[in-house]
């Protein structure tokens, strides 16, 4: 039995927990005292699970195997101040979904902390289709990488990286993406109501043909270049609107869209 500490419990570390209490060889121990009495009614049946009011004792942290702090980065200092002196079980991990936090600074502020993880989880993790980015210190074990990698994997797909600034690049491109996509989205609709559909048609048409173009590039494995040509057929009604794309250079606007989010978030990683 492996046993996990939860240290904040907001929408990320709920949609967590919710996928990890299938894993039966695990038990929880949650931290939240903002969230304290709603977690304690929500898994007030559940067996495997513990909800604390406060920080726990070191008696209790001697028997963790993993902490995740999943907590906001205005509050970071002070919870893992809470956290500096404990002297943890040996062969213990910490993990961080904390953004803008590097390994360097569990480092220099958990003074006993020895194998650290960064994890970079997104949005549609909340409902088990997310991709989490995860990085970790010279001295994570092979045993502890996997574990790590299947409690991740219970929320979407993982991908390992291998240095912080690739987590800048991710948090630009997959961390950041969900927004960009809502956005684009957002402007079909309106673009669609604007040609005369409704707005309740205008969502299910373009729903359905983002996620059913999304499935088809995974079946068929072809470039998504190769794919538009195949539909833009000389004089039709897809090469007109492919044309409008490239002359407001679409390219170009994804490109300096990633940039700014990753030089934002490598500015955040070096100010944190």
């Amino acid at each position: 039995m492996s046993n996990v500490l939860l240290v904040g419990c907001g929408h990320m570390g709920s949609a967590l927990i919710d996928a990890w209490l299938e894993l039966k060889s695990y038990s929880f121990t949650i931290v939240d005292p903002f969230n304290y009495n709603y977690l304690k009614k929500k898994y007030n049946k559940k067996n495997n699970i513990q909800i604390l009011d406060n920080k726990p004792t070191q008696n209790q942290i001697k028997k963790i195997d993993i902490i995740i702090f999943a907590i906001k980065p205005q509050v970071c200092e002070k919870v893992i101040s809470e956290y500096k002196n404990f002297y943890f079980k040996k062969n213990s991990m910490i993990g961080s979904i904390i953004a803008g936090k590097k390994i360097n600074f569990f480092k220099s502020n958990i003074k006993n902390s020895i194998q650290l993880v960064r994890i970079m989880p997104n949005m549609p993790a909340l409902i088990g289709s997310g991709i989490s980015c995860l990085l970790a210190n010279k001295h994570l074990s092979k045993n502890n990488k996997k574990k790590i990698n299947d409690l991740f994997f219970k929320v979407g797909k993982t991908i390992w990286l291998q240095n912080e600034d690739q987590i800048d690049m991710a948090t630009a491109v997959s961390g950041s993406g969900p927004g960009y996509i809502f956005t684009l989205i957002d402007s079909m609709e309106k673009a669609s109501q604007k040609i005369g559909l409704s707005k309740r048609i205008s969502r299910e048409l373009i729903l359905s043909t983002i996620l059913g173009s999304t499935k088809l590039m995974e079946y068929i494995k072809k470039d998504p270049k190769e794919l538009a040509n195949s539909i833009a057929v000389k004089g039709g009604t897809t090469e007109a609107g492919i044309k409008v794309l490239n002359k407001n250079k679409i390219n170009k606007t994804i490109y300096d869209t990633f940039l700014a989010a990753y030089k934002r978030a490598s500015f955040l990683g070096k100010n944190k």
